[in-house]
């Protein structure tokens, strides 16, 4: 669960870069269609930086508190739903072993056999119900991620003049870079700052 998670954060980083990266474009897009017929001049230096996708799941507490939060629902509760499982299959071979031995009428034993499938199929729509929670519960967490990275990046850019914002970590396409263009431990600064609401604490640049 853990490392799909991550797995899907790191995804939806990229998607989080990727919008940055086309509104930069379109904006120059709109630039060079107003220059038209003019004569090129030299342009100035792109300035690209890039933050580590990794190193900001891991050390974004906000995140990380949720994500441990939720790790710890799905392992409380695949816990009670083994018990439930394993209280059972008991009840099965409980069943069974008075079938064997004759000590059961043949309407008992269909109502056993009522009984425990009526209880199996509530442990299967418990079990189908956790699954779904926690599948929302981590979509949700996720989004989160991805919205509260982009508005901070976004104001990161319009504030320095970013031409680009990179992914670099697992998975990016990024192979090398120079670590003064690392803004990693900025980005953790400013989202550590915010509130789990939302609200921003006492912040500058």
């Amino acid at each position: 669960m853990k490392a799909n998670i991550s797995l899907a954060i790191n995804g939806l980083l990229l998607i989080a870069v990727i919008y940055l990266l086309s509104q930069h474009l379109s904006s120059g897009n709109e630039k060079a269609g107003e220059a038209g017929t003019e004569v090129a001049q030299t342009a100035a230096p792109l300035k690209i930086v890039y933050l580590n996708a990794d190193t900001l799941v891991q050390k974004y507490d906000y995140f990380r508190k949720q994500q441990e939060a939720l790790e710890k629902r799905q392992e409380e509760a695949g816990q009670r739903l083994n018990q439930k499982g394993a209280a059972l299959e008991n009840e099965f071979r409980a069943v069974q072993q008075k079938i064997q031995e004759g000590l059961l009428a043949p309407s008992q034993i269909a109502d056993e056999e009522k009984r425990l499938g009526q209880k199996q199929q509530v442990l299967m729509a418990e079990q189908e119900k956790l699954r779904n929670d926690l599948l929302a519960e981590t979509q949700r967490i996720q989004l989160e991620l991805e919205n509260e990275l982009r508005r901070s990046l976004d104001e990161m850019r319009q504030r320095r003049g970013y031409d680009y914002i990179l992914q670099y970590g697992q998975g990016s396409s990024v192979l090398l870079a120079a670590d003064s263009l690392d803004i990693t431990v900025e980005v953790l600064e400013i989202l550590n700052k915010k509130k789990p609401d939302g609200a921003e604490g006492d912040s500058g640049d």
